[in-house]
């Protein structure tokens, strides 16, 4: 049988190999040898037993009923490898480089905050935050003309309807998806977004707070 010739023959591997595909390890000879017996190896006999032991199930104060794992650090030599996390730990006296790494920052309104959208509008340039005209207008009271003349600094761009539906249905930044069902998005139909910057928070009303822990 082939596993009795890898055995013999002293193939390790092909005897994992057969072993893994179902053979018998439990097959003698036609002479009454079994595969243990048929070992020329320590390491070949060690693995059958072991293998064998494993089949037969172990009683619960075998020591080898319990497998040793080790860290790829076994590996590495100790004065070369590793990084000791309490040779210089931070003290009271020590400052963070960036005065504003703990520093929260919080934005006020006495109405909810309109939808806003982050999307790419040019090749150019990264996704940026943007508001829907209509929606900034309808907040302002005022009309979309009007808006354009007494606000020049704020940039206003067009976008198709389809397009602009892509990217925020797309948008990991994007949770609230019964906003866009008031869009097609297969329309061709242009809208008009402008860049919700801190000039336009201020003029709908929001007012922006710092606090230091």
């Amino acid at each position: 049988r082939p596993i009795h010739d890898a055995v013999e023959n002293d193939h390790l591997e092909i005897v994992r190999l057969l072993l893994s595909y179902g053979a018998d390890p439990t097959l003698a000879t036609y002479s009454g040898r079994t595969i243990v017996k048929m070992t020329h190896s320590e390491l070949m006999e060690t693995f059958l037993t072991e293998y064998l032991t494993d089949l037969q199930g172990r009683s619960v104060d075998d020591p080898g009923l319990y497998w040793d794992f080790y860290g790829s650090s076994v590996c590495d030599p100790k004065d070369e490898s590793g990084f000791d996390i309490l040779a210089n730990p931070p003290g009271p006296g020590d400052e963070d480089e960036d005065d504003f790494s703990d520093v929260f920052e919080f934005e006020f309104s006495d109405e909810p905050p309109l939808p806003c959208y982050n999307i790419q509008v040019c090749l150019s340039q990264g996704p940026r935050n943007w508001l829907l005209l209509s929606d900034v207008v309808k907040r302002l009271k005022m009309s979309s003309r009007i808006f354009r003349c007494n606000f020049p600094n704020l940039e206003v761009v067009t976008i198709t309807e389809a397009e602009f539906y892509k990217q925020t249905s797309l948008s990991q930044l994007f949770s609230c998806a019964t906003d866009l069902e008031a869009f097609n998005p297969e329309s061709k139909e242009l809208l008009d977004l402008v860049e919700f910057t801190s000039e336009l928070k201020t003029l709908l009303g929001s007012s922006l707070h710092w606090l230091h822990p």
